[in-house]
């Protein structure tokens, strides 16, 4: 299975696409082409060994705000700060991944309060035993996860395998 954080891939391709300056909104069409392009190549580079995609997108409102509501307070902060149009940006990304599920054959993971990584997680657990697993993300909380077997990590940006020697720690 290969488990693609989808939101890192949106953004990152959007800020390969404004060259990380967000003045206005970006080209909708070449930022759906580039998505899917790099999905297309995560699929080629691991289906053989790994499977179905698997795209995980974070939902709206995480829940950990309900517990904790300055959770990830200062992105909050920093949006409110900017003169981007933060709410067309997010509707842009919601349509393109809301397309891909429709149109395309991927599976796409989008649950409401709940963020791609937390989706990760409990597939990670649920089906470690099962098939061997390849995270797409550069996220190095993903690292925690490595403790079990057949997972693996690949971080896009870097176009590197992430590798920790104490998984557990």
């Amino acid at each position: 299975m290969i488990l693609v954080d989808l939101n890192q891939v949106l953004i990152s391709n959007l800020m390969a696409q404004t060259r990380g300056q967000i003045d206005d909104l970006p080209d909708k069409n070449m930022l759906r082409h580039m998505v899917l392009n790099s999905l297309r190549g995560y699929n080629l580079k691991f289906k053989e060994e790994y499977g179905t995609p698997v795209l995980c997108a974070d939902g709206a409102n995480p829940w950990r705000r309900d517990i904790f509501p300055n959770y990830k307070y200062k992105r909050k902060k920093g949006r409110d700060e900017s003169d981007v149009d933060w709410s067309a940006l997010f509707q842009m990304i919601g349509e393109i991944r809301d397309e891909i599920a429709q149109n395309f054959p991927y599976i796409v993971l989008h649950i409401d309060k709940v963020e791609a990584d937390d989706i990760i997680a409990v597939l990670v657990k649920e089906y470690h035993t099962k098939e061997k697993i390849m995270i797409v993300s550069g996220d190095k909380d993903f690292i925690q996860l490595h403790r079990y077997p057949n997972v693996k990590q690949y971080a896009p940006i870097q176009k590197k395998f992430v590798e920790d020697e104490d998984p557990v720690k």
